[in-house]
């Protein structure tokens, strides 16, 4: 592979991540997350998807390595934004239940005292 070659599976990648990013609000990483995923996904799988399409090109031509890098990067744009949002959820449970835990504790300390009980001895008022 040639500089060129290079670049191009680098920039289709980029743009394969940020598009499905785009598209799929759910799966977004937001632009450098979209960004990174994509140029890894199409260096990665890139050439892979190239020769599955097309085994004959052998990386020669410069539209199926476009396509196959585009889609490279949004595969790994995809399944990167699946695992996050798996890691969120289960991030979100545990500090939901630990959360509701240190509640309870602290609104037992925070909680004013009852107010001592009076003797029997002082009465308000004068005596009879």
């Amino acid at each position: 592979m040639d500089f060129g070659a290079i670049l191009t599976t680098l920039l289709s990648g980029l743009a394969g991540g940020n598009v499905a990013g785009s598209l799929l609000k759910k799966l977004n990483l937001g632009p450098v997350g979209n960004s990174i995923a994509g140029i890894v996904g199409g260096f990665l799988a890139g050439p892979a998807v190239t020769n599955m399409v097309n085994p004959m090109s052998q990386g020669g031509e410069v539209f199926a390595n476009i396509a196959g890098s585009g889609v490279g990067g949004a595969v790994v744009m995809i399944l990167s934004g699946l695992v996050k949002n798996w890691w969120d959820k289960r991030q979100g449970q545990t500090k939901s239940s630990s959360y509701r835990k240190d509640q309870d504790v602290s609104q037992s300390y925070t909680k004013t005292p009852p107010p001592p009980p009076k003797s029997r001895d002082y009465q308000e008022g004068p005596r009879p």
